[in-house]
Order: structure tokens, then sequence, then C-alpha cells
């Protein structure tokens, strides 16, 4: 016999509960992420600067403080390496991926122009989004 509303003492709170239920299903949990910067020059700064912007407008990261259990640790490092080609900047970053208490979860590196180091924060943050599911 299937449950219906006539099965339940008071109908508004069922609906309540259920609804409760739907939502707190539905939300998605945004994972907390930390970045950290070794290197202290200008170029580094800036991508440091692009990865927090990305880390801010994803849905799935929220920036944090404190070594919280469950942040992902990203680490620029060093100063970010680069060679001019043709008379423009190229970044090359390497960045390091961990858990709070120091467990490697991965590593991004890649390649953008000085320009454009937004390039290089959406690489990372589509990296981080790998290394976050080994938290878990």
């Amino acid at each position: 016999m299937p449950l219906t509303l006539r099965h339940v003492r008071n109908p508004l709170s069922w609906i309540g509960a259920l609804l409760v239920l739907i939502s707190a299903s539905g939300e998605v949990r945004k994972v907390p992420v930390e970045v950290w910067c070794v290197g202290d020059d200008g170029l580094t700064q800036k991508l440091r600067n692009a990865l927090e912007n990305r880390f801010e407008a994803s849905p799935d990261f929220q920036l944090s403080s404190g070594k919280r259990p469950g942040t992902l640790v990203v680490t620029i490092p060093s100063n970010v390496p680069w060679k001019q080609v043709k008379g423009r900047t190229r970044v090359v970053y390497n960045v390091d991926f961990t858990s709070v208490d120091g467990l490697k979860l991965g590593r991004s590196n890649g390649e953008c122009w000085g320009s454009d180091v937004g390039k290089c924060a959406e690489h990372i943050v589509a990296d981080a989004k790998s290394a976050a599911r080994k938290l878990r």
C-alpha cells in the first residue's frame, strides 16, 4: 500500500520535512581552498591574484584560511619562471596540491602568456577539481 498524506498525522510537518530533505540533498558543498605563494616577484603575485579570483568565481571552491580539515592547499612553490618569446613574456608554472596535513594530491603545470595569466589560473582550477576529489 503506497504512503499517502492520509497516513501522516500532520501533513504540513511531513511536507516541511520533505522540503528540508530535498534542499539538503540538492545543496552543493564547495571545497575550501587556500592559495599559498612562496614567490614574491610581480609575475608570481599576478598569477596568485588571478588564481584566487578564479577560485572565488568557481562554483566548486570557496577561499578559506586557517588550515581547516578538508581544505585543499594550492601552493605556488617558488617565483614563477618565465621566458621571452618574440618579445612577449611566457609564464611557466608549477603548482602543488596538498591537504592541510601535507598529503600530496597532485600537481598542475603549464604555460601561458604573461599578459593573460588568467588562462594559467583556469587550467590550475580545472586540475584542482581532480585533486579535491582525493580529499574525500
